[in-house]
């Protein structure tokens, strides 16, 4: 399938981002970092950040020891969150409060999760950065017949290419009519999706009707008549390995299949789009991919999944209730940036600038807009979250539906404090980049010894 023996891009680094015990995910993940070795001659550092302090940490630290006096060629980091607060306080001194705490606080924030890693990535001195979540494994581990079919094997070949070059090379679909002028844009995004259990915790009611999911998915924003393609195509009632291995080029948001954040890799986008800095709010980490296909930057979607494996476990009120507050928040960024992510809404992609000084004047503008606008409507969704989704279903999560309802003028309030520091970070995005690129993160946090 490799097309191109050099990859496009000269360095990369590999994150596992973390909350839980990761050493099964950091086992499997250091085979496909073996493959890619022998495959493209290049040793890529693995990096495991963790969240926070818990017992999980001290597991971790074991399990990476125990890699890295097993494969001493392979770079191994553990960034702890004690090294994470010195490297953050460094890196992000005299910056406002709005922008520097989130980086230092352990509270849920999937969009400064993966903000940091943007920053890492410009510390390790690398130009693009892979990423897989700890709650996944090499889907190889759980089927069979997809052993050696590794994601990085598409990431690193394509990455950083023109897509002239990859539609020479051919094998990789296309929507229709593509502009000559994109033939000469470079593919900032490539990636793939889950397999196994799903990324929503809709189990229970799809159990009982897919008519709540699909409600669900109106209620947080999605357009009604495409509500039950979506949810087919993301929640399918039976799994099913998908051998093919298919490669396409996504040049407009909803082109099809995107990239899941815990299966992708990003050049360039993550030194010009930071996400949402948002307090416990689902998939604000896309923000930054969903904005550059608006403006037409050019991704890549592939068939070859992770398996993910979701531990619901028993029903946990404070776990539940946690989950769908982050699901409330999320039904107000998405109509809140919805607007922001049509193509053209800020602008579009250049071959020399992907996101040119116009459409990142336009974005921080309309960003800044944001705070402010009408609260009635934006709580009114919550409720509906809570009252026609929740509350119905049964007793348990009721409980949880009522508390969301209680407290849904409280979210909107919070959001526009997370928005307002959005357009912050949008502004000092550059700045923080470039303050990056002058520290050294692997001697803040060396490799692991064997």
């Amino acid at each position: 399938m490799n097309a191109f023996p050099e990859p496009a891009i000269r360095s990369s680094v590999f994150f596992i981002p973390t909350n839980r015990d990761c050493s099964r995910a950091a086992t499997g993940y250091l085979a496909e970092l073996d493959f890619a070795r022998e495959l493209f001659g290049r040793a890529i550092p693995l990096v495991v950040s963790e969240t926070d302090q818990g017992p999980h940490a001290r597991a971790n630290a074991a399990a990476l020891a125990r890699l890295a006096r097993a494969n001493p060629d392979q770079p191994v980091h553990h960034l702890t969150a004690e090294l994470q607060r010195d490297y953050f306080g460094r890196l992000l001194g005299g910056e406002p409060a709005a922008v520097r705490d989130p980086f230092l606080s352990p509270r849920r924030d999937y969009g400064t999760a993966m903000n940091k890693l943007f920053l890492m990535t410009a510390s390790f001195g690398a130009d693009a950065l892979h990423r897989r979540d700890s709650d996944t494994r090499p889907l190889g581990e759980e089927v069979p017949e997809a052993a050696g079919r590794h994601p990085i094997e598409v990431e690193l070949s394509h990455l950083g290419r023109r897509v002239g070059e990859v539609r020479a090379a051919g094998g990789v679909d296309e929507p229709d009519d593509v502009d000559a002028a994109v033939l000469d844009r470079r593919i900032h995004v490539v990636g793939g999706n889950y397999s196994g259990e799903w990324n929503l915790d809709v189990k229970d009611f799809a159990r009982r009707s897919y008519r709540i999911v699909h409600r669900l998915y109106e209620i947080l924003g999605f357009d009604p008549d495409g509500v039950p393609a979506l949810v087919d195509e993301v929640f399918p009632a039976e799994q099913a390995h998908d051998a093919r291995d298919a490669r396409t080029l996504l040049l407009a948001p909803n082109g099809g299949a995107n990239p899941d954040c815990g299966n992708v890799a990003v050049t360039g986008i993550h030194e010009l789009l930071p996400n949402v800095p948002a307090r416990n709010s689902l998939a604000v980490d896309y923000f930054g991919f969903d904005v550059a296909l608006a403006l037409g930057v050019p991704a890549l979607h592939h068939t070859r999944a992770v398996f993910h494996e979701y531990h619901s476990g028993r029903f946990d009120p404070g776990q539940k209730l946690l989950y769908w507050e982050g699901v409330a928040r999320f039904a107000d960024y998405f109509t809140s940036y919805g607007p922001l992510f049509e193509p053209g809404a800020v602008g579009r992609a250049g071959a020399a600038e992907p996101v040119p000084a116009s459409a990142r004047a336009a974005l921080v503008r309309a960003v800044g807009a944001l705070p402010g606008s009408d609260h009635a409507p934006r709580a009114a969704r919550i409720r509906a979250l809570a009252e026609e989704v929740l509350i119905p279903f049964d007793e348990r999560y009721a409980r949880v539906g009522e508390h969301l309802a209680a407290h849904a003028d409280r979210y909107v309030r919070e959001a526009d404090e997370d928005y307002a520091a959005h357009r912050l970070l949008l502004e000092r995005w550059p700045d923080l980049v470039e303050r990056a690129r002058g520290l050294d993160l692997a001697a803040i946090a060396p490799p692991l010894r064997p």
